[in-house]
């Protein structure tokens, strides 16, 4: 991942935007494309919709990819960002839709949206890809250390510095040795044009509510896939399988010489990673359909 790559990225907002208002008058930014079985992606609270665009082109010629701006992030609306308005946005988005089943794809922070809508909602969702997963199996201190930090260096230096904070996190050591000084200013550049001081604090802080109880892990009754690099800083892989050893039905799959955000870093082994495991379900549960 250089410079050149980052820049070719496409992630502009065209044409009309596509918005779901929920009663309390939340617009929630949407977008969708393929055909297949619902793939609906639930971002972090630091990448919007549009950037899905660069890292989903073979998942979406077998699957309908659906993914939105959660609340305070792109062109979605402002809003309390505590973890349950998440996952209740995300119910009545699908609701909204008209989506009956579909597999869930989260990434980082919102691992944990998709982890609690998928207990509450089990017969919605067809299966869980967990990307880049910071649910634990031992609860929540460690994030929330990591949190309350990130949150000291948003205040002490705007976004700026928040990007500071997380970047050598959130990238592995060969993205960031390879991509070098204008890989790093390439994504700064789009990660501050995205995100606003507030919405980042409101998203941060309302993060600070999840929970990490381990009893949640054993109510997810679908087929989970916990996916991510093997440089990830918040997992290490005998944790990832402890939390998939208390899942009815979890499995870990590591891709190599890569960081929290494989989608970022190595694309092609997270859509083909992601692809194995639907067709995976799919093939389990044939009469399931596409939802």
């Amino acid at each position: 991942m250089d410079a050149e790559q980052i820049e070719s990225w496409e992630g502009a907002y065209s044409g009309a935007q596509a918005l779901h208002t929920k009663p309390d008058g939340m617009e929630l930014y949407y977008e969708h494309r393929g055909e297949g079985p619902w793939l609906t992606i639930v971002s972090s609270v630091f990448v919007v919709a549009t950037a899905w665009r660069n890292f989903t082109e073979r998942l979406a010629q077998s699957n309908t990819v659906l993914a939105y701006d959660l609340r305070n992030l792109g062109a979605s609306s402002t809003g309390d960002g505590a973890f349950p308005n998440h996952v209740d946005d995300l119910a009545s988005l699908l609701d909204g839709l008209g989506i009956e089943q579909t597999y869930l794809l989260g990434a980082s922070i919102s691992t944990l949206i998709c982890r609690d809508y998928a207990i509450a909602n089990p017969e919605r969702v067809k299966g869980l890809i967990q990307c880049g997963p910071t649910i634990s199996p031992y609860g929540s201190k460690r994030r929330n250390f990591m949190i309350k930090t990130w949150l000291r260096s948003l205040e002490a230096g705007g976004p700026t510095a928040l990007f500071d904070a997380f970047f050598p996190f959130v990238f592995g050591d060969k993205t960031i040795g390879e991509g070098g000084t204008a890989a790093y200013l390439a994504l700064r550049e789009r990660f501050l044009s995205l995100n606003s001081e507030a919405q980042l604090r409101e998203n941060l802080e309302g993060s600070l509510v999840a929970d990490d109880d381990p009893v949640k892990l054993s109510e997810l009754t679908c087929p989970v896939l916990l996916l991510t690099g093997d440089d990830d800083y918040t997992n290490s892989r005998s944790a990832l399988q402890d939390a998939a050893d208390l899942m009815p039905d979890g499995r870990v799959k590591l891709i190599e010489r890569s960081g929290h955000v494989p989608y970022f870093e190595a694309p092609e082994e997270f859509e083909s990673s992601v692809l194995e495991f639907i067709a995976e379900v799919e093939a389990r549960q044939p009469s399931l359909g596409t939802g």
